[in-house]
């Protein structure tokens, strides 16, 4: 069974430190939202903006994590689950990456069609088993 898809506006807004500086970054964007058995996903193109043109991006949220799931010039699986730690492979057209993801914070919010509607992650990125990065990135989808 072939799911419904419904096309709505992506809004991402999120903030990069590290010891040198803070980076902010915000964009808007058209994706497909469709539901699976067990949550549902998001989908998008990348863009110039974010740095990984030729990307697709699918954001799975289901009841215990949020996944990005990244396939083109750019290619990893990202999951995040309050309060745990996860290595995951980074794969760019510059070579690839170990990164561990260390999950401080997950908040989702729903809408009466059990569709997410806004999505909230705070974490961390470890290169080398080094915190190179707090992030947090915020995820609003509308229709």
């Amino acid at each position: 069974m072939t799911e419904e898809r419904k096309k709505v506006w992506v809004s991402i807004s999120g903030s990069v430190k590290n010891e040198e500086d803070k980076d902010n970054l915000e964009f808007l964007t058209e994706g497909d939202l469709y539901k699976e058995s067990d949550g549902a996903c998001v989908t998008y193109e990348e863009s110039e903006v974010s740095g990984m043109e030729g990307t697709v991006t699918t954001l799975r949220v289901d009841k215990q994590k949020v996944s990005v799931i990244r396939l083109g010039t750019t290619n990893s699986i990202m999951e995040f689950e309050s309060g745990k730690r996860n290595l995951t492979w980074y794969s760019t057209p510059f070579g690839d990456v170990t990164m561990g993801i260390l999950t401080k914070d997950v908040l989702v919010n729903y809408n009466d069609l059990k569709e997410p509607t806004k999505v909230m992650i705070d974490y961390n990125i470890e290169i080398e088993g080094i915190t190179n990065s707090q992030n947090v990135l915020n995820i609003k989808i509308t229709q």
